[in-house]
């Protein structure tokens, strides 16, 4: 058996379907590419599969993560080829590793997200970006209202937020906390700025692009982040830096 991390893009119409729409969508895929995936036993065996980080619908990505078990393959040059040629117009598998035995799942092991932030046209923020959120950084403490089972309740997203810029097409883009213990969502990062700001957020003004997904490590450095495939790093992220190694950035 061989254990593969595979990253893919998700563009177009298919952006519009919600998480479980799109883990059915790739099981498909695999049964039409004719891969030897891992089933689980008993009465109802189901792909033994894995998606790193829920994605909000509408938004894009470029770097989305999914494990899954092969009993079988030539190479994963081959895996990657067979799915993308079972795929239809929207996701696209971008690069593939093979994973140690025993590496933890990948929806255990996400710690942040990377994100570019966009507006649409005429419904811009009508504060200046740069200034306001540097003052919005500049808080003790960021209060935002985050929505649960057990109903809402107040949390301070300050630790939350790794990095931040605002690039020059007056787009923002952050590095934020995920995974299940602590995920700090895009979008609720763009009310919290909107509500400092004192300007109200035109409906659906936001659009969410994710462009990396990161796990956690720990050297003789310290903790540390990085893409969930360092080699397949965008020029756009944060970890894209020359003076990084392997993309780690340190938290």
């Amino acid at each position: 058996m061989n254990k593969l991390r595979l990253k893919f893009s998700k563009h177009g119409p298919i952006r519009f379907l919600g998480h479980l729409d799109v883990m059915r969508y790739v099981q498909k895929a695999i049964r039409r590419a004719e891969i030897d995936i891992k089933y689980s036993e008993g009465y109802s065996p189901h792909q033994i599969l894995s998606f790193a980080q829920p994605l909000s619908v509408g938004s894009t990505t470029d770097g989305d993560y999914m494990d899954m078990t092969v009993m079988s393959m030539e190479n994963v040059a081959s895996v990657m080829d067979a799915l993308n040629g079972a795929m239809n117009e929207g996701i696209v598998i971008t690069a593939i590793t093979e994973l140690p035995e025993k590496s933890v799942n990948a929806m255990t092991s996400v710690a942040a997200a990377e994100y570019i932030i966009s507006f649409r046209v005429g419904k811009e923020p009508s504060f200046d970006l740069e200034k306001t959120f540097s003052d919005f950084m500049d808080q003790k403490e960021i209060p935002a209202v985050k929505k649960t089972k057990n109903g809402e309740k107040t949390i301070d997203i300050k630790p939350l937020i790794y990095k931040w810029e605002i690039l020059p097409d007056n787009r923002i883009h952050v590095l934020l906390s995920a995974g299940s213990s602590s995920n700090l969502k895009a979008a609720l990062l763009t009310e919290s700025l909107f509500s400092f700001a004192g300007e109200e957020m035109k409906e659906f003004a936001a659009v969410f692009h994710r462009l990396e997904t990161y796990l956690s490590g720990i050297d003789d450095k310290g903790d540390y982040i990085q893409p969930m495939i360092p080699e397949s790093m965008s020029e756009l992220s944060f970890t894209s830096d020359k003076n990084l190694t392997q993309g780690k950035i340190y938290v």
